[in-house]
């Protein structure tokens, strides 16, 4: 509990200087491209455009309790895409930012989180046009809204907490990101992002089920919930405490793992 604790305090400590390195970080790659900036907003937008394409048009689909289903798949691919990169990116960070860092003032544990600074404008844009195709189809701004103050701190949290226990895991063992990057393939269908699995009668409801215990799920169908006015967080009971705890043990073991090989990075890099 002591390295989560310290882990937590450096994220607030040094949280300026992470902004400032996802600024830089993204200027330079800008500048490498003819539209600059500009590929923040427009990539979103054509991943959008591609998938209305193919399930708005081409196949006709329907999301669970007759939500409209564009805003109810692009909301779950906002989220989701956001924990893909921060955890994916971030797991890769402390091993490719690991010289820079060794010359700077501040801990490398801070360079997971500097990497999620740089895709926050793909989720507002894909929540965000969720949020819109949801008003037309009736379902305009609740007191549900409010529940973003619950759902994005916690959305925030669990990305970080799962790229920095990523990281350990990558720097004793490279080889993982290549499985890191097939757990993400699976939990793209696992996790409810473009179907509902009730939707299937040939899985066994127990796996159904038990798909409430995902904190991909969890967090998916949170923001969905914002949007539609399905219910508050609190009443998902258990949950909740599945979710938190799950969090909380998360953190401990990565915080725990990333102290203990800090200082020994350059010793298995």
């Amino acid at each position: 509990m002591k390295d989560a604790m310290l882990y937590l305090k450096e994220q607030v400590k040094y949280l300026p200087i992470a902004v400032n390195l996802s600024k830089y970080s993204t200027k330079s790659t800008s500048m490498q491209n003819k539209f600059g900036r500009i590929w923040e907003i427009l990539d979103p937008l054509v991943q959008l455009f591609i998938n209305y394409i193919i399930f708005g048009i081409l196949m006709k689909r329907t999301a669970p309790d007759g939500l409209p289903p564009l805003s109810w798949m692009f909301i779950g691919m906002g989220v989701y895409s956001f924990m893909q990169h921060v955890i994916v990116t971030g797991a890769r960070s402390v091993t490719t930012q690991f010289k820079t860092t060794a010359k700077m003032k501040f801990p490398i544990s801070i360079m997971p989180t500097s990497s999620m600074f740089g895709f926050l404008t793909e989720l507002y844009i894909m929540v965000g046009t969720g949020l819109v195709i949801a008003m037309f189809s009736g379902y305009y701004p609740s007191l549900y809204w409010l529940q973003l103050l619950y759902y994005f701190p916690m959305l925030v949290l669990f990305s970080l907490v799962m790229s920095l226990f990523c990281s350990s895991i990558e720097v004793v063992f490279p080889d993982f990101k290549f499985f890191l990057n097939y757990i993400f393939r699976f939990m793209m269908y696992g996790s409810g992002v473009i179907f509902s699995l009730s939707q299937f009668k040939v899985i066994p409801k127990f796996l159904i089920q038990s798909q409430l215990i995902n904190p991909f799920y969890y967090l998916i169908e949170g923001f969905r919930d914002i949007a539609f006015g399905r219910e508050w967080f609190w009443e998902k009971g258990m949950y909740n405490v599945t979710f938190l705890l799950f969090t909380l043990v998360i953190l401990i073991i990565a915080s725990n793992s990333h102290m203990k090989i800090r200082d020994r990075i350059s010793d298995y890099l």
